[in-house]
């Protein structure tokens, strides 16, 4: 491989970091506020406990909290999965001048 390709290489590399870096940012800061919105929500069902007037207002209550959650939850999941997804095609991605090259190798 030439210095030019050894050089598209490792420039590719820290690109793919870079970018691995902001992906993993980005799944953070949803997650971070998917929980904050769970707990607030947890909170307020909390609240609404006190009040309740009968035993089925409590499950109700109960029940839109842990509804909620589970869609949360379920946000977080599929982020995950975006994630890898994005990940391994940064990870898989290779720079045009290694393939050139590989391209020149393979027709000698």
């Amino acid at each position: 491989m030439s210095w030019a390709g050894r050089y598209q290489v490792g420039v590719k590399f820290w690109q793919n970091q870079e970018a691995a870096l902001q992906g993993l940012k980005e799944f953070t800061d949803g997650w971070f506020a998917r929980r904050h919105e769970s707990a607030q929500a947890a909170l307020e069902a909390a609240k609404h406990f006190g009040e309740a007037a009968t035993a089925s207002d409590i499950f109700r209550q109960y029940q839109n909290w842990l509804t909620r959650a589970m869609e949360l939850l379920a946000e977080d999941g599929k982020a995950y999965q975006q994630q890898v997804l994005r990940a391994g095609a940064h990870l898989s991605a290779r720079p045009e001048a290694q393939q050139t090259d590989e391209r020149r190798t393979a027709r000698s």
